[in-house]
């Protein structure tokens, strides 16, 4: 941070005078930083959150010890709640509270307390249910709720039978990483112009979480009850097949938010082996701490998508270059995200596809993946209609 001294913050000077690059590299909560202390230029600027971003990339702000002390903190609080619990690990990436309100324009869901990533109690249970209502027991609204989806999830008169807790990271190794999302057409979202390849591209980056092992926990409304200890046991087995299917935070349809299971209740060796490690006290911490790394990946690695799983992409012109690298029953091209064409194209062959027009915004269904020319295909198929039958 060889521009701190000089940077300027919307802070009294007597607090400002102390954000020195010592100080900052020393604070172990990233949270804290992002929240309490972006500089000017971070926030009036794109380029100049990026940079900053960047520079906070190089610093590790996570106590390794306080990951752990609150891991079983935590884990004491359920188990005396008589909760259930199984570990998860992030498939990819993950960003919980993208959009939520913050002065560097995206945000991300930290521990207010100890800076640290988790998942609110009231987004795992927004899930479970909105795949419960949507594939178990379909309800177009809450008063048409099936009685067991009502039972446990409960309702404005009656509290549910079963208790969502937060996810907490839990193990030495937490990665922040730096991901970019891109405009392509700004003045069409914006100001409601054509999407016409001149305009200039308005990058975005962001933080997510990745490679980290979270546990999530449910427990019964009443103890020792044989209702409410079955419909855990239902309600986990929908949670865990929740974030498999559907993911968890923003940008799901890209990839971000899934989850793939570790060990049903039980930590893997791994995790427990190096719980162990930081517990025990050494003489020379930060030469045998396992170090979190927050990483810079400006171009992010393609997901791995499953079939049946929606993509979102913006519909672009056939040129003749392009029909080059696509099947020929092809009938639209859509681009993926911030990927380059030359990378990553989505394919519709479906004859509905070819009255789409160039910036439209589609949702596809995943079918199959191909590699063409050093580009990945991604062969999709229009998402079936969701208008309510009559």
């Amino acid at each position: 941070m060889n521009n701190q001294e000089s940077r300027q913050y919307y802070l009294p000077q007597s607090i400002a005078r102390l954000l020195t690059v010592d100080q900052l590299s020393k604070c172990k909560n990233l949270g804290l930083i992002l929240d309490k202390y972006p500089p000017e230029s971070a926030i009036q600027r794109s380029e100049g959150k990026s940079g900053w971003l960047k520079e906070l990339a190089a610093t590790n702000h996570v106590d390794v010890r306080l990951v752990e002390s609150v891991y079983r903190r935590w884990l004491n609080m359920i188990t005396a709640r008589g909760a259930t619990h199984f570990t998860a690990i992030t498939d990819w990436r993950m960003v919980v509270g993208l959009g939520g309100e913050s002065v560097l324009e995206t945000d991300l869901t930290l521990h207010h307390l100890y800076g640290i990533p988790y998942i609110p109690a009231s987004a795992l249970k927004g899930l479970t249910r909105g795949y419960v209502t949507g594939e178990v027991y379909p309800s177009s609204d809450i008063e048409h709720d099936n009685e067991i989806v009502r039972r446990i999830f409960g309702s404005q008169k009656q509290a549910g039978t079963v208790i969502f807790f937060d996810a907490m990271p839990v193990g030495s190794k937490i990665d922040f990483v730096l991901d970019i999302m891109n405009s392509h057409y700004p003045h069409y979202y914006g100001e409601k112009k054509l999407p016409t390849n001149d305009q200039n591209p308005n990058p975005v980056t962001f933080l997510t979480v990745a490679g980290t092992t979270f546990v999530f926990a449910l427990a019964p409304r009443r103890l020792n009850n044989e209702v409410d200890s079955k419909d855990v046991e239902l309600a986990k087995g929908w949670l865990q097949v929740a974030l498999e299917k559907y993911g968890i935070g923003g940008k799901t349809s890209a990839g971000y938010g899934f989850f793939r299971m570790v060990n049903d209740g039980v930590l893997p060796e791994s995790l427990t082996e190096s719980l162990q490690t930081v517990s025990t006290p050494t003489s020379t911490p930060s030469s045998t701490t396992p170090k979190p790394a927050i990483t810079e990946r400006i171009r992010p690695n393609i997901p791995k998508f499953r079939e049946g799983q929606e993509i979102t992409g913006s519909v672009i012109a056939l040129t003749d270059e392009l029909r080059r690298r696509v099947p020929a029953d092809a009938k639209a091209i859509l681009r993926y995200q911030s990927f380059a064409t030359r990378d990553v194209l989505i394919v519709v062959s479906a004859e509905e596809a070819q009255n789409w027009k160039p910036g439209e915004t589609r949702i596809c269904v995943f079918m199959r993946e191909e590699e063409r020319d050093g580009c990945t295909l991604l062969i999709c198929q229009p998402r079936a209609s969701k208008k309510k039958k009559a």
